[in-house]
């Protein structure tokens, strides 16, 4: 392994050992719930998923099983 390798390495571990300097902008997953697939975003500062639970209350267990996956790195969900 060449030595540029290794310390681009190095900076990866440096990196994932500060998760606050990784700010999320947008992201869109798709959840394998229970019963059907779900479209979880997060646009604009706002989580949102495709549920009907997430419609009547702006959370649910999707966002909130992806803010305990993301952990700190997670934009607020609820």
């Amino acid at each position: 392994m060449d030595s540029g390798m290794i310390n681009k390495i190095q900076k990866a571990k440096s990196y994932a050992d500060q998760p606050e300097r990784i700010h999320f902008k947008d992201l869109r997953v798709e959840f394998d719930g229970n019963h059907s697939k779900h479209a979880v975003e997060f646009w604009d500062g706002h989580w949102k998923c495709d549920c009907g639970y997430f419609r009547g209350h702006q959370t649910c267990s999707h966002v909130m099983a992806l803010d305990r996956v993301l952990g700190v790195m997670a934009p607020a969900a609820v």
